[in-house]
């Protein structure tokens, strides 16, 4: 079978879909997608809500709850406790299949009766203290953390697994006392890193190795008391860190846009792909013919993949792990076989379902709890079901619906309130133009008791008074950022500042979470040439080796190649 070049209905771009691709789809029985990847993933994203959380009522047991939902959405919603109790029985919501209607159609009726989870997190069950976080479970003390699991005393961060005592990261895993660490692992006590590995209290840093005791260092290996990648003493070390005034907040912002700066005089590494073989994407580890994946762990025969742990023979889901020949999926952690199906847990061949949980063969789902053998919600036996199923799916084959996740028009969530816009932005004008819902910014109207200006410079000049103040964040709204305009220390986050001597900040979660994720490159991948010129490398005149990379061809960064790369940091 050859490569086949196709144009998405959506963005009307081309795509190629490969013969591996179409092995996979012959494997699963679905059509070849008529989406390109982005669209595809584009479209999964807006059933996420990750940060933006509302105060409302729970249904059913009155309380005071957080949710995903704003306080008007019509659908019941319940607490956690609640959703996953045995006061209600979601098949008691269950529908006849009513073939002069669509089926799509009679699942969205299904899918906005059901009861919603407040929140896709297990606290009060397998987690506590984590009220306020999404995606979430065997954790603990974590406060505005996403897609994350067994993490403790940690707040403001994205994907910080089997972590301890970390804030302000983003996919930054197993590290203790860590602070602004971006896609790094394995690190004790550092902050301000990007990219790096097995470090201890190191500061201000890009693609670092097994190094302890560096500040403003790019590119090292095993290196210890270095500044600037120049090498020191302890004692001299101690003094120049000193002088450096590392606890002030503008001398750090001031060292933040230098080390960038600095940075661009060192080669980087085409794609951060380790122990991986036959693998394409960035930030993987241990991968086998894992293609166009990012953010990923120990993957295999997978291609699409985004932000997740373990899974194989799976295309197309992002936020997830353990999955076994999925596809179009959201989260489908721990299951088989899922088809356009959104968390659903443990699970054998859920299709088009949503929130359904240890079930298999549950076609057209919702809220199901240990199920099998069902349609909307009803309960059929194994030869009903099988027959009714390809009746169904036959129906959905003629209207080209088969194998395609849900449409965006199903989705409760706006555009701006799904992390779609943080890996695919948009402004309202061009969301709208494509067909997406847009919510409209929540007025705010606070009494800032302290004005970002006159935040102090060090911790140490922090009392606990500061607990009680309402701070004004530094971009006041005046960005793309969604800004809350205003913004508290929590107490867990004092200690932690205390601990790590670092200043507080002066911009609200959501402005740092946006200047954090700016330095992240795309899930997109461009196919170039290593632009090594070296002399003393294994190459006559500059370097030919190709590659796919997510450094784009008109970024100012120097792209090698694996080999030339390690030539120049080992």
């Amino acid at each position: 079978m050859q490569s086949e070049t196709r144009i998405c209905q959506n963005c009307k771009k081309d795509f190629v879909i490969e013969p591996n691709d179409f092995g996979f789809y012959e494997k699963i029985k679905v059509p070849p997608p008529t989406f390109c990847p982005e669209c595809r993933l584009q479209r999964r994203l807006i059933f996420r809500n990750e940060r933006n959380y509302y105060k409302r009522i729970c249904d059913l047991c009155n309380t005071s709850i957080i949710a995903v939902y704003p306080p008007d959405f019509k659908t019941p919603v319940y607490c956690g406790k609640c959703w996953w109790s045995d006061k209600w029985d979601p098949t008691e919501y269950g529908k006849n299949y009513d073939p002069s209607k669509s089926f799509l159609e009679q699942f969205k009726e299904l899918f906005y009766t059901v009861p919603m989870l407040a929140m896709q997190n297990d606290d009060g069950i397998a987690s506590l203290n984590c009220q306020y976080t999404y995606d979430l479970a065997f954790s603990k003390n974590c406060y505005l953390v996403m897609c994350d699991w067994e993490t403790e005393n940690a707040a403001y961060s994205f994907h910080v697994d089997q972590s301890k005592d970390i804030f302000d990261s983003y996919y930054s895993n197993n590290c203790n006392f860590g602070y602004e660490l971006i896609t790094s692992s394995d690190c004790y006590q550092c902050s301000y890193l990007t990219l790096s590995i097995a470090c201890n209290n190191c500061v201000l840093g890009f693609d670092l190795r097994a190094c302890s005791d560096c500040i403003l260092c790019v590119g090292l290996r095993n290196k210890k008391y270095c500044i600037w990648n120049q090498e020191y003493s302890k004692e001299e070390y101690e003094n120049k860190k000193k002088e450096l005034e590392l606890e002030k907040r503008e001398k750090l912002i001031g060292y933040q846009k230098e080390l960038i700066e600095f940075s661009l005089k060192f080669p980087k590494r085409y794609a951060h792909i380790f122990k991986s073989i036959y693998t394409t994407g960035d930030n993987l580890w241990n991968c086998k013919a894992a293609r166009d994946c990012f953010y990923f762990k120990e993957l295999e025969n997978s291609r699409y993949m985004l932000v997740g742990d373990r899974g194989k023979d799976s295309y197309d889901c992002n936020n997830t792990g353990r999955t076994s020949l999925c596809y179009e999926s959201i989260t489908p952690d721990n299951s088989y076989h899922n088809i356009a199906a959104i968390f659903c847990w443990k699970c054998t061949q859920a299709e088009y379902s949503n929130n359904c949980h240890s079930s298999q063969y549950v076609f057209g789902c919702s809220g199901v709890k240990h199920g099998e053998y069902m349609i909307l919600n009803k309960k059929y036996s194994k030869e009903e079901y099988k027959k009714l199923r390809e009746k169904i799916k036959s129906e959905m084959i003629t209207k080209n619906q088969w194998g395609e996740f849900f449409p965006r028009e199903m989705s409760p969530h706006a555009y701006n309130e799904s992390p779609a816009q943080d890996w695919i932005p948009l402004n309202e004008e061009q969301a709208i133009l494509k067909g997406f819902r847009w919510a409209q910014k929540e007025k705010r109207e606070y009494d800032i008791s302290l004005t970002s200006d006159k935040i102090p410079q060090t911790i140490t000049e922090v009392e606990d008074s500061i607990l009680n103040e309402i701070i004004g964040c530094a971009d006041a709204g005046n960005c793309s950022h969604k800004c809350t305009i205003a913004f508290k220390i929590i107490p867990m986050e004092l200690a932690f500042y205390r601990r790590m001597n670092i200043p507080l900040p002066n911009l609200c979660h959501n402005c740092r979470y946006y200047h954090r994720i700016k330095q992240r490159n795309p899930f997109k991948l461009w196919h170039r040439t290593c632009m090594c010129d070296k002399e003393n490398h294994e190459h006559e005149g500059k370097c030919q080796v190709e590659f796919e990379t997510s450094y784009a061809p008109d970024r100012p960064e120097i792209v090698y190649c694996e080999k030339c790369y390690q030539k120049e940091v080992y």
